[in-house]
């Protein structure tokens, strides 16, 4: 679903190069799986704030490569 939609995104955005392009994959599905982890320590009732530092560095990464 994810992967359509990150497709769809690509052919709008053509002009893009290449490496950009892989390392803005990169980080949305290191976005993706740090979201599954937290989600996961949220429900074994594990929260931790340093946990969340990561995952919010690589959603700002992410916005500046938007």
């Amino acid at each position: 679903y994810a992967k359509e939609e990150y497709e769809e995104w690509m052919s709008i955005n053509e002009d893009i190069p290449v490496p950009v392009t892989l390392t803005d994959l990169e980080i949305c599905q290191a976005v993706c799986e740090q979201d599954q982890a937290l989600k996961v320590d949220y429900f074994n009732g594990d929260k931790c704030v340093e946990e969340n530092r990561p995952n919010a560095d690589m959603r700002q990464a992410l916005d500046i490569l938007k």
